[in-house]
C-alpha cells in the first residue's frame, strides 16, 4: 500500500529559519523551542526503494514536538512541554557543566511518569535522549531547536483537504481491530485535537494538514505518538506510531452517529455486598477497606490507575478538582495502583514520588504489577479491569453503585458531560 507512506514530506518543508541571537542567559534562552524525538535509528529507516521512488524518507521517523523556556521572578529556568493548548511544567530541572565535555548539560525530570531527557546544550541546540525508567534500556535520541514554534510545517500548502469534525476511525484493522473517535479541529493548515477510544484518549494531539495529507503528535513526557495520514475520496488511511517499536494502521470515515461502548456499562461489580481489601500504602504499611476494619467511612471513590498512565493524571487532576469543592470535600477518594515495576520495593518508592508531586492528600495503594488479565482476578469485586484508569464509586455501606472505565480527559468533547455524571452520582449518594 505505497500511499500509506507517500504522506512523508520533503525535508525543505521541514526546514525553518532558527532565531541567532546571542545567549545572554548563564543557561538556555527563553522562548520557544521545537524538538525532534528520532523514533528510528536512521541507518535502519527503510529506502526508497522499499516503497516506491515517490517516497521521501528524509524525516518519516521524526515525531516533532514543541518547548517553552522561561525564567521566574527568583531567576529559575523554567520548562515547559506544549501540545495545542495544553502547557506542562517539566518537574525537575538540573542545568549544569560537563567537565569531561566542558558542554552545558540539561537534565530533565518527568517525576510524575518515571521518565526523563537528558543530553548536551550548545549553540541554542540541545541533544541527548529521552529514558524511561521502567523499561529496560529504552532510549530515543532528540534534539531540540531555540526559536522554532512551528510542528510539522510552517507554510500553509494550497488545496488542503478540510480534515476538521468527528472521524470514527479503526485501527489495526488488518489485524485485531480496535475503534476510536478522532475530534479534529483545523485552522488553516494547523490540526489539533484528540482521539476518544474506549479505554481513554490521545490526550493533546497537535500538528499540521498540507494538502491531501495530515501529521499529527504529542509528546507529554509518558506518550510519544505519531499519527500520519492520507485522505482517498472520503477516507484517511493512516499509520500511528507509539515510541520505538509499536505501529498500528488504522483508516477514518466521517460518522457522526457512531458512537463508543458505554464507559458506564463495559465493566460490572461481580457482587452485591461491599466491597473489602487490604493493600500496601506508598509507605509500605497495609490499608484496609473492610466492614469491621475500615480506615474509609462515607462514600468513596476507588481510581484504579498507574503512575505512567498519562489518563491516570489526568483522572486524578480531576479528583483534586473535585475534593477542592466544598460540598464534596467529605468524599474519599483511594488510588489503587499497578505498576511497571515488579521490583515491590521499586514500585512503592514510585508512588511515594508520584503522589509528592501530584499534591493529593489521599492514600495511593500497589495493587500490583499492571497486567490486566491478572488484576481482573485480583480485583474479584468486578467482572474484568479493561482500562487504567477505572473509577469505582461505593455508598456508605461500600457497595458499589458506579463504575467508570477509561477517561475522556480534557482534550476531549466528553470531559465536562462526565464531570456532570459524575456530580448526578455524588449528589444522589449525598443525599440518601
Amino acid at each position: 500500500m505505497k500511499y500509506l507512506f507517500a504522506f512523508a514530506l520533503a525535508g525543505s518543508l521541514l526546514l525553518s529559519s532558527c532565531i541567532e541571537t546571542p545567549n545572554t542567559y548563564s543557561q538556555m534562552p527563553p522562548g520557544t523551542w521545537r524538538g525532534i524525538l528520532k523514533l528510528t535509528d536512521p541507518l535502519q529507516a527503510p529506502t526508497p526503494a522499499d516503497f516506491g521512488e515517490e517516497v521521501k524518507i528524509t524525516d518519516y521517523f521524526e515525531l516533532p514536538f514543541n518547548m517553552e523556556v522561561a525564567y521566574d521572578a527568583a531567576g529559575k529556568m523554567q520548562v515547559f512541554l506544549i501540545n495545542g493548548a495544553e502547557k506542562i511544567p517539566i518537574e525537575n530541572v538540573h542545568y549544569g557543566r560537563d567537565r569531561s565535555t566542558a558542554k552545558d548539560t540539561l537534565y530533565l525530570g518527568m517525576t510524575a511518569f518515571d521518565t526523563y531527557m537528558d543530553g548536551f546544550y550548545e549553540e541554542n541546540t540541545m541533544e541527548g535522549y529521552w529514558h524511561v525508567n521502567y523499561k529496560n534500556n529504552y532510549q530515543i535520541p532528540y534534539i531540540i531547536t531555540y526559536g522554532q514554534s512551528h510542528r510539522f510545517i510552517q507554510d500553509p500548502v494550497a488545496n488542503t483537504q478540510d480534515f476538521s469534525g468527528d472521524w470514527k476511525m479503526v485501527f489495526d484493522y488488518d489485524k485485531v481491530p480496535y475503534v476510536g473517535i478522532g475530534e479534529f479541529v483545523q485552522a488553516e493548515n494547523e490540526l489539533t485535537g484528540t482521539i476518544r477510544t474506549e479505554t481513554g484518549d490521545y490526550r493533546f494531539l497537535a500538528g499540521n494538514a498540507y494538502g491531501d495529507k495530515l501529521r499529527l503528535s504529542v509528546f507529554d513526557g509518558a506518550h510519544a505518538f505519531l499519527f500520519s495520514g492520507s485522505m482517498d475520496t472520503d477516507t484517511i488511511y493512516g499509520e500511528f506510531r507509539s515510541g520505538k517499536h509499536y505501529l498500528s494502521n488504522w483508516y477514518a470515515v466521517r460518522d457522526t452517529a457512531f458512537r463508543l461502548q458505554n464507559a458506564n456499562e463495559m465493566t460490572k461489580a461481580t457482587q452485591a455486598g461491599p466491597v473489602d481489601f487490604t493493600f500496601k500504602k506508598s509507605d509500605g504499611t497495609a490499608y484496609t477497606l473492610s466492614e469491621k476494619n475500615s480506615e474509609e467511612t462515607g462514600i468513596t471513590i476507588i481510581n484504579i490507575m498507574g503512575t505512567w498512565c498519562p489518563n491516570c493524571k489526568d483522572e486524578i487532576a480531576y479528583l483534586k478538582e473535585l475534593k477542592s469543592n466544598p460540598k464534596y470535600e467529605d468524599v474519599k477518594v483511594v488510588s489503587l495502583a499497578f505498576e511497571r515495576y515488579k521490583d515491590e520495593a521499586k514500585a512503592l518508592a514510585m508512588l511515594g514520588k508520584y503522589r509528592e508531586v501530584m499534591d493529593f492528600d489521599w492514600p495511593i495503594l500497589l495493587g500490583g504489577y499492571a497486567d490486566k488479565k491478572q488484576n481482573s482476578i485480583d480485583l474479584d469485586f468486578i467482572d474484568e479491569l479493561y482500562s487504567y484508569p477505572t473509577m469505582i464509586v461505593l455508598d456508605r455501606n461500600r457497595k458499589i453503585r458506579k463504575i467508570h472505565t477509561g477517561f475522556s480527559g480534557p482534550a476531549t468533547s466528553k470531559y465536562e458531560e462526565f464531570k456532570k455524571e459524575m456530580a448526578t452520582i455524588l449528589n444522589k449518594l449525598l443525599a440518601e
